[in-house]
């Protein structure tokens, strides 16, 4: 009963997080932007791409939200253990490469435009490099997904 109420909280709040970042790209950020534009005229032009790049990153922040939210069921229904969860891990690290590339991208924009703060420079190289790394985690964790699949496969044929 407790790993059911668990999991359907967990489910609950990525749920929610994934409507609030919804929210940020489709209210939020245009809303920004445009101030930023307006308050500073100098860099106005940046507008547009700096929000179509922040769009894209979020995107591929709710990209793995939702793959997550689907390992959940599996997981709830004992199932994740099963070739069908492959694509959903395979979609988390799509989603973490998709980010990190994102930030790469700002990171190169930002050096052929106006330079930003230092700190926002570093910030667009973490993310490039957590991105990555993450990416490669999931690809270890898809390979261990893998071998205790074969070896649930197995086990259910000895029983």
């Amino acid at each position: 009963m407790m790993n059911r109420l668990l999991h359907d909280a967990l489910r609950a709040l990525l749920g929610l997080a994934v409507v609030l970042i919804l929210l940020m790209q489709v209210v939020a950020l245009p809303w920004l932007s445009g101030e930023l534009a307006r308050e500073f005229p100098e860099v106005a032009h940046m507008r547009w791409p700096i929000l179509a790049l922040a769009i894209l990153g979020l995107l591929a922040v709710q990209a793995s939200l939702i793959c997550t939210i689907r390992l959940l069921g599996f997981t709830r229904r004992d199932d994740v253990f099963t070739a069908r969860a492959l694509p959903w891990v395979d979609g988390i690290t799509g989603a973490f490469l998709a980010g990190g590339l994102v930030c790469l991208v700002t990171f190169v924009y930002q050096l052929t435009q106006e330079m930003g703060p230092p700190a926002w420079l570093l910030l667009l190289l973490m993310g490039t490099a957590t991105g990555g790394g993450l990416a490669m985690l999931m690809r270890v964790m898809r390979r261990l997904l893998v071998q205790a699949s074969a070896l649930r496969s197995e086990m259910d044929q000895v029983i």
